[in-house]
């Protein structure tokens, strides 16, 4: 097995790229359970329900007109369409591409570094990860 340098990342949020402004994202997909347990089960019986998962992305600051606050922070509470490229852009490599509600646009600011920013979106529907 290959292993991958993060550094190959590319992030789109409705077509725009943000690569340039993170460091680091996250993704990931989950799934609910059911409990299924009836009266003289000794353990509880589950079953899966349906998919759920989760997309951040962060970085520095950057107060350029297409920097982060600009672009994204507008977005929060609207519906975006996520691509997520984990070995960057390119026939046959990887991508999921998903629709996610933008849920907070953080700011933070250490007193004694960068300006940091941080992107929480709850994905919505089902994620195509087709190959590009």
């Amino acid at each position: 097995m290959a292993t991958k340098h993060s550094k190959y990342t590319v992030i789109l949020i409705n077509d725009i790229d943000v690569s340039q402004y993170c460091t680091d994202s996250n993704v990931e997909q989950s799934a609910g359970t059911e409990d299924n347990t009836t009266y003289g089960k000794n353990a509880v019986v589950k079953d899966p329900t349906l998919l759920d998962g989760a997309f951040g992305c962060g970085g520095k600051y950057d107060d350029s007109v297409g920097g982060p606050r600009a672009v994204l922070k507008p977005l929060v509470g609207t519906k975006v369409v996520v691509k997520y490229r984990p070995e960057g852009t390119g026939t046959g490599k990887p991508q999921d591409v998903f629709d996610a509600v933008i849920t907070k646009y953080t700011e933070t600011a250490p007193v004694a570094g960068y300006r940091l920013w941080t992107l929480e979106t709850e994905p919505s529907d089902e994620w195509d990860s087709t190959d590009q």
